[in-house]
């Protein structure tokens, strides 16, 4: 909602286009340092209380904004709004863990991925409007007002889902149930180090890089839209449409995609080993997670192509509506990879599920925060097309690189780790 209203901030608290990015700039870091104290708590507390808690921080941070007259003020409550907002991530993640088995989920993290997914698409819409009709201020007012809706669903109507808390109070046993709170093995900085494993570091490496060309694009449309194309603030907004829609569908079938995928694998297996004396398969066999990554080439291949298609539109100054389309598989092959790559990293840690969520918001987001501050520069410097082409290189040596966990992902995790799995 902030997007298209940049801006008109800028203008009115007389900032630079160099300090006016720090406004998304400190936002990113905060979303990726904040992760790692909210996903280990969501694991180790319970879903229910971060929820809350985590809204009520959102919504002081968004009434913070609104009320700042200068562009130090204006920062320091964007990085409060941040660390409210960055919980919901990892710990709706934790949630769909909890409540869905392996062979479902992927299906779910692609329904549940429509709400950080849909905010891109809608936000800017909505915010356009309220900023060109009523100031930039209202749009921080009306996420306030959000906020603290969000605050009493959490608090009145969202149950907990923690796996450890559910089986206790009910009295049921359950499988993959996070430890108990052990103080010395509650370390947020600890959950970084999961990179140590090279299926981690590699997926990770994919994400951060997908993320950062992916909200790089995001942040230099406004450019594009109101300073190359001449479009108000409000038209600006909606188009932002195309690449939300995209996301949209991307991830909708994303998810969808791999759990047919670990479906077809695990019977694969079963007709490939000894059958049973019954003459039926053996139940016990699972797929490995990695069936998981094996169409994050689908979703990769749109997302280059589109990438690269989309910077040299802008260069050569082509129709609007060419930039657009693009916009659209922009968002359709990134979240498609979203899915991919996720579901994966939940499958590999089923009793840490948010906190692998919170670890690579983390290095997804500390790399995005790069690429906001140097992508308008890089722009300045060697244009539209060449922007764009970096980063589609970029993109793409992640890949394939990560085609090493698709095709060596079990060799490695039983080298190297991790050791838990959920074959559940």
């Amino acid at each position: 909602m902030y997007y298209p209203s940049i801006q008109s901030v800028r203008e009115d608290l007389h900032a630079s286009q160099t300090a006016i990015t720090w406004t998304i700039t400190a936002y990113i870091i905060a979303m990726a340092v904040f992760p790692l104290i909210w996903s280990n708590c969501a694991d180790q507390i319970g879903r229910k209380p971060v929820y809350a808690l985590s809204m009520v921080i959102y919504t002081c941070g968004s009434i913070g904004c609104a009320l700042s007259n200068n562009l130090s003020a204006l920062i320091a409550s964007r990085v409060v709004q941040s660390m409210g907002a960055s919980a919901v991530q990892g710990a709706g993640a934790g949630t769909i863990s909890d409540i869905y088995p392996r062979d479902q989920r992927g299906t779910a993290l692609g329904i549940y991925y429509l709400g950080p997914l849909l905010g891109p698409a809608l936000g800017p819409i909505v915010g356009g409007y309220i900023g060109q009709s009523a100031g930039w201020r209202w749009v921080f007012w009306m996420l306030s007002i959000w906020g603290g809706v969000m605050f009493l669903l959490a608090t009145f109507v969202l149950p907990e889902t923690h796996r450890r808390l559910v089986s206790k109070k009910h009295r049921i046993q359950q499988i993959n149930i996070p430890p108990p709170l052990s103080l010395k093995e509650n370390n947020p900085l600890a959950d970084i180090a999961l990179v140590r494993y090279p299926v981690v570091a590699l997926c990770m490496f994919a994400f951060a890089v997908l993320f950062g060309a992916y909200f790089g694009n995001a942040t230099a449309q406004p450019l594009a839209y109101e300073g190359l194309y001449g479009l108000s603030q409000g038209v600006s907004g909606i188009c932002y449409l195309p690449s939300g829609v995209g996301c949209i569908v991307g991830s909708v079938v994303g998810g969808r995609v791999t759990d047919l995928l670990l479906g077809r694998r695990q019977r694969a297996l079963q007709r490939s080993l000894a059958v049973a004396e019954s003459g039926q398969p053996m139940q016990s066999v699972k797929a490995p997670p990695e069936a998981r990554l094996e169409a994050t080439w689908i979703g990769a291949a749109l997302f280059l192509c589109a990438l690269l298609a989309g910077g040299w539109i802008v260069e050569h100054r082509l129709p609007l509506a060419g930039f657009l389309v693009v916009q659209f598989f922009i968002g359709m092959g990134m979240a498609f990879s979203f899915q991919c790559l996720g579901g994966y990293l939940i499958d590999v840690f089923p009793t840490k599920s948010a906190r692998i969520t919170g670890v690579q918001n983390f290095w997804r987001s500390a790399w995005a925060a790069v690429i906001v501050q140097l992508f308008p520069t890089m722009i300045d410097r060697i244009g539209w097309g060449w922007s764009y082409t970096v980063m589609f290189f970029l993109t793409l040596a992640s890949f394939s690189l990560l085609q090493i966990v698709v095709f060596r992902g079990g060799a490695l995790r039983q080298r190297y780790g991790p050791a838990e799995i959920d074959m559940a």
